[in-house]
């Protein structure tokens, strides 16, 4: 359901949502704002996210004794980089700096890899502690609270810094939770012993 809305949300930016992106191509921040926005926009940065991502992984695995929660994370970041790096190439929008929202142009803009990166590796860090290491109801629900204003502040601080237009911010949004929802949907379709095993078992298997 959520690609369909990404589909939808992407022929309505080819078209009547220009303007919006119009609008809200902002004249650049004030020089003094310029060395704070860089820091909030690092993080949707894999160089900070992923650290944060690996270090719950490896909590998840400990508590569970199971090398699962390792594979299911690989699997959905490298599933997202590769999903947004197609997407990125077909797709082609310049960014906000030619001044031309148009598709198929060969830039890289649509979608943000950024506001992508938040929702999904983030709401892994929510969607691990929650299904591997049973914390309280309360700590999920300040989890994804964080997400959501961690998305909110990822898409201001890319706006306020004019790299992206707004239509490339929430369609990443879109493509980050696509990829975050079939994650739990596989990972609670699949037998909980499969996987169970690091990668030396995995090779004995091949």
């Amino acid at each position: 359901f959520l690609f369909l809305v990404f589909v939808g949300f992407t022929l309505l930016a080819m078209g009547p949502l220009i303007s919006i992106d119009t609008y809200f191509n902002l004249d650049p921040p004030p020089p003094g704002w310029v060395a704070f926005l860089h820091v909030l926009d690092r993080i949707g940065q894999r160089a900070v996210c992923l650290p944060i991502l690996a270090v719950t992984t490896l909590v998840a695995c400990r508590y569970r004794e199971s090398w699962r929660p390792a594979w299911v994370v690989a699997c959905a970041v490298f599933s997202l980089n590769l999903l947004v790096l197609i997407l990125k190439v077909v797709l082609g929008r310049g960014q906000p700096e030619s001044a031309d929202p148009a598709f198929f142009a060969g830039g890289m803009a649509y979608p943000s890899c950024h506001t992508s990166n938040i929702v999904l590796v983030y709401g892994l860090v929510a969607y691990l502690l929650s299904r591997y290491r049973n914390v309280s109801r309360t700590l999920v629900r300040v989890l994804w609270a964080a997400v959501a204003l961690l998305s909110l502040t990822m898409v201001v601080t890319s706006l306020t810094l004019n790299w992206h237009w707004f239509a490339d911010l929430i369609a990443g949004l879109l493509i980050g939770g696509v990829v975050l929802q079939l994650t739990a949907a596989v990972d609670t379709a699949v037998p909980q012993t499969v996987l169970d095993g690091g990668p030396r078992q995995l090779l004995g298997a091949l």
